[in-house]
């Protein structure tokens, strides 16, 4: 019985952590967030790597302004990862 009990309580975490984590992965979608990743990027040494980051940012912000949330978030990992974040 008590492994039903923990089986549940994990469950229960599981299903409350989850909107979380993509709450804040959606603050990455927003106008401030934005300005902040232009300005870390220009000072990217890394000319490939730079490249590379201003396309996926860009796919990000094209994804912002369409409504397209996990496309903003999805695009906005790859360019955090262009850059060592």
């Amino acid at each position: 019985m008590s492994k039903q009990l923990m089986f549940a309580a994990v469950a229960a975490i599981a299903t409350i952590a989850a909107p979380i984590s993509a709450q804040a992965d959606a603050s990455w979608c927003t106008d401030a967030h934005m300005q902040k990743m232009d300005a870390m990027v220009a000072k990217m040494a890394d000319a490939a790597m730079k490249k590379s980051a201003e396309e996926h940012l860009a796919k990000s912000k094209a994804a912002m302004k369409s409504g397209d949330t996990d496309g903003c978030v999805a695009a906005m990992t790859l360019a955090h990862k262009d850059m060592g974040m």
